[in-house]
């Protein structure tokens, strides 16, 4: 396994790659730790600072997601449908895969991935953010930033 920490807007990231450099992992740390990692790995950390500098808004590389569930993985493979700049709900998430919106968040709290699978983009349906593996207040920043980029609506039923 490979990994390094990157220091992003929203904090300090550790991504983790598996030993074909795919992306397995995302989350923040609150020290600093490096390593060697090879150049193949480093496209994706490229991808990640385009990504905060507003400069990339589809990710483009491996992912490696096959430890989850098969209904996780139908969540995953959903809320990546969630266009960058704009919003879905928990709802509307459930009503599409015929499950309850409490499902849906547990599903998503379990997002090894939280940016490139964008369980950010996943609001409650009053409009209040609901939770996010990275923090509130993370959520909030990167939906604002994504819509700030855009200059999209605040809502989006995918």
């Amino acid at each position: 396994m490979y990994f390094t920490c990157i220091k992003t807007p929203i904090g300090l990231l550790k991504i983790e790659f598996d030993s074909f450099f795919s992306v397995q992992k995302i989350y923040k740390v609150n020290k600093y730790e490096n390593t060697s990692i090879p150049d193949t790995a480093l496209k994706f950390v490229e991808q990640i600072d385009l990504y905060f500098k507003g400069k990339l808004i589809n990710f483009n590389y491996p992912l490696n997601i096959k430890h989850l569930s098969e209904f996780d993985k139908k969540v995953m493979e959903l809320i990546n449908q969630i266009p960058y700049g704009y919003t879905t709900t928990y709802k509307w998430i459930a009503k599409q895969l015929n499950t309850s919106p409490r499902a849906v968040g547990q599903a998503l709290k379990r997002n090894p991935l939280p940016i490139i699978i964008p369980c950010h983009r996943v609001i409650n349906s009053d409009g209040t953010s609901g939770g996010y593996s990275l923090g509130i207040e993370e959520k909030k920043w990167l939906i604002k930033h994504e819509q700030t980029i855009l200059y999209k609506p605040l809502s989006h039923k995918v």
